[in-house]
């Protein structure tokens, strides 16, 4: 987020995993006023349909695409918009909607004008500016939406020959219109975007460790039930790190703490460089523990990551006198697991705790690596010896 403070939002856009939940965001802001939108538009279908059928002022090719094209596509949006998992179709399913609407009154707008009753062009006023104002849409699907409304009806203004004086005002009309509209839109997104911004500025420092910068335990606990039921439903692996330094204790005692601050510093910025792509996380649990999470990790980095990451710390040269390396060192645990209905997260996190525990029996400073289909294991004994040892 600092990052996307520093590019700005001339551009609408943030990175991509900011994107997405932006968007999840501004949808859910405009889902009040658009379904109405949405309901109302798909009766009007219904019923100018069926009275032009009843009428014969309809042909069946126009009835067959309001009813066989335009229904189910509202009712595809409205669907989009009530089921969070499909918001990556919201904004296109809206955007086409408008369109069709828009078409729709366009040709009622310009059959009317040649029947001598151009007042009918209010219509396709409020539509634009519904369009760009009331619709929800992000900017630049409100642009082409309208852009492509209004030269629909400047094409017909050339291909039915209207008068000159008429064509040139609703021209004009339908230029300071749109220049209206997507203004005032373009500052209404800004405005949206840095209030989003803002917002998850706070929650993140809210998020975060005060001396380490990484994540908290409480963040940590959240994010993982959510990267748990998504692997759950992508069937993707994850990789869990918990790492803790070694002979910790016997540092601060021999050193000072404001000396194992620095330390704390130090190791968290390596194990913050494991934390590569938007759906990885790394939290400091509290004292001198840490965990990395990695969500789907690729085998050649994945795989090698832990003890990369063990050499890191060892690479630091941090003294420590007390430790038999004489340098400040960590001992890694890792689980490797795909989610599934007969596996449980707090397993998954055990068996990680497991492999810590193993780690610091064998020596530590070294990784220890569990994978298994099964996660329902006996594990903690790590944290359970040192509740013991700390008490």
């Amino acid at each position: 987020m600092a990052e996307q403070r520093r590019r700005g939002l001339s551009r609408l856009r943030f990175t991509r995993f900011v994107e997405e939940e932006f968007r999840l965001a501004y949808a859910g802001q405009n889902f009040g006023k658009v379904r109405p939108l949405l309901a109302i538009s798909a009766l009007l279908v219904v019923m100018v349909t069926g009275h032009g059928l009843w009428s014969g002022d309809v042909s069946a090719v126009t009835a067959t695409f309001g009813l066989a094209v335009m229904m189910p596509l509202l009712m595809a949006t409205l669907a989009a918009s009530c089921e969070h998992e499909r918001h990556y179709f919201y904004q296109p399913l809206l955007a086409t909607s408008a369109l069709c609407v828009g078409l729709i009154v366009t040709s009622v707008t310009l059959r009317a004008s040649l029947h001598g009753t151009p007042y009918y062009f209010a219509l396709e006023v409020a539509w634009l500016l519904i369009v760009w104002l009331n619709m929800g849409l992000l900017f630049w699907y409100a642009a082409s939406t309208a852009v492509v409304i209004s030269a629909a009806y400047m094409w017909g203004l050339v291909h039915w020959e209207f008068g000159y004086r008429e064509a040139s005002f609703e021209a004009v009309m339908l230029v300071g219109v749109n220049l209206l509209g997507a203004l005032s839109c373009f500052q209404l997104e800004v405005t949206t975007r840095q209030a989003f911004r803002d917002k998850r500025m706070l929650e993140d420092r809210a998020e975060r460790d005060g001396l380490t910068g990484l994540y908290n335990r409480r963040a940590y606990n959240d994010y993982m039930e959510k990267i748990w039921r998504q692997s759950q439903r992508e069937e993707g692996q994850v990789m869990i790190l918990l790492l803790d330094i070694d002979h910790f204790k016997a540092f601060n005692d021999l050193y000072g703490h404001q000396a194992g601050d620095d330390a704390l510093k130090r190791v968290a910025e390596v194990i913050a460089m494991g934390a590569q792509r938007p759906l990885d996380i790394a939290a400091r649990f509290g004292g001198e523990e840490f965990a990395l999470v990695l969500y789907a990790p690729a085998d050649d980095f994945g795989r090698g990551l832990p003890e990369h990451l063990r050499q890191r710390v060892e690479a630091l040269r941090v003294p420590h006198a007390g430790s038999p390396s004489k340098h400040l060192t960590v001992s890694i645990g890792v689980s490797i697991v795909a989610p599934g209905a007969d596996r449980s997260l707090a397993g998954a996190v055990q068996m990680a705790d497991e492999a810590l525990y193993q780690a610091k029996e064998d020596g530590r400073n070294r990784v220890v690596v569990k994978e298994t289909r099964s996660t329902h294991v006996e594990t903690g004994r790590f944290r359970a010896t040192r509740r013991r040892a700390a008490g």
